[in-house]
């Protein structure tokens, strides 16, 4: 999955951080630009290195707008990230599918067993999890705050009330 390429001074280097199974372009942007030794404390700190301007403030909240990232944009998050082009287009919405621009929804059964957000559950098209079965939460079920993606990496539950993701799990409908 690593890509072999050639190291200069005047390029970054930043600790490879291996993407997760069906996870989002938000949550691999936040892990990436938080995994220790890359120390990068912004979206738009990054959105410099790699000369892409608003791109990756817009993809770490979920927000294509029916614009689908450019090719370029995509090989310079790879040439820094060291994550394939293919696999970092596989955290995109597919060609023809729309995503959920402003809710951030979950399956708290997931998040429990690995809390990291997965890319299918902003699409339209999904309704509920298809590994448990069970319909995707907007928000959280006790204080009805929204869920932010960052919020969701390593956490236990909701970062607003603490309502832990396996009581969450209970409350969530089958489909």
């Amino acid at each position: 999955m690593i890509l072999k390429q050639e190291l200069t001074d005047d390029q970054p280097w930043f600790k490879y951080v291996e993407p997760k199974d069906g996870e989002s372009i938000a949550s691999f942007l936040y892990r990436f630009r938080r995994a220790k030794g890359n120390r990068i404390s912004s979206a738009r700190q990054l959105g410099e290195i790699l000369e892409v301007g608003t791109a990756i403030k817009r993809w770490e909240d979920l927000l294509f707008g029916g614009r689908k990232p450019k090719q370029k944009q995509v090989e310079a998050l790879s040439n820094v990230t060291r994550v394939e082009v293919d696999r970092l287009w596989q955290m995109f919405p597919p060609d023809g599918e729309r995503s959920q621009p402003n809710t951030i929804r979950i399956c708290a059964a997931c998040c429990l067993e690995s809390p990291y957000h997965r890319i299918a559950w902003q699409l339209y098209s999904t309704a509920g999890c298809e590994r448990h079965r069970l319909r995707l939460l907007p928000r959280c079920w006790a204080c009805e705050k929204k869920f932010v993606v960052k919020e969701l990496l390593n956490a236990t539950g909701c970062k607003h009330c603490g309502m832990p993701f396996k009581t969450m799990m209970k409350k969530q409908k089958a489909y």
